[in-house]
């Protein structure tokens, strides 16, 4: 069985720099999916993991649940060309 979820467009001003993402979408109980997130724009090559897990708690927060799983899309850049990241959980507060 497929599941369709939404493709979302999202961006983040993080300093002087706007980070731009897209990612499949979808909220299941209490728990925010982020699948095949993709960080694009001036900072994306930038972005830590501390910046990405405000990010997260942000959009855990608004949209009321208690954790953000994050699985990175496969990577088009840098070092890692063609991997796929490991899966992250992070608990909102």
């Amino acid at each position: 069985m497929v599941r369709l979820t939404k493709l979302k467009t999202f961006s983040v001003k993080k300093g002087d720099y706007n980070i731009e993402s897209i990612t499949h979408f979808e909220i299941k109980g209490d728990k925010l999916f982020l699948n095949q997130l993709h960080l694009g724009g001036a900072a994306a090559g930038r972005v830590g993991r501390e910046t990405l897990w405000e990010i997260a708690k942000d959009l855990g927060k608004q949209h009321n649940v208690k954790e953000v799983i994050i699985q990175g899309g496969r990577r088009t850049t840098g070092k890692y060309k063609g991997k796929v990241p490991s899966q992250v959980v992070i608990k909102i507060d």
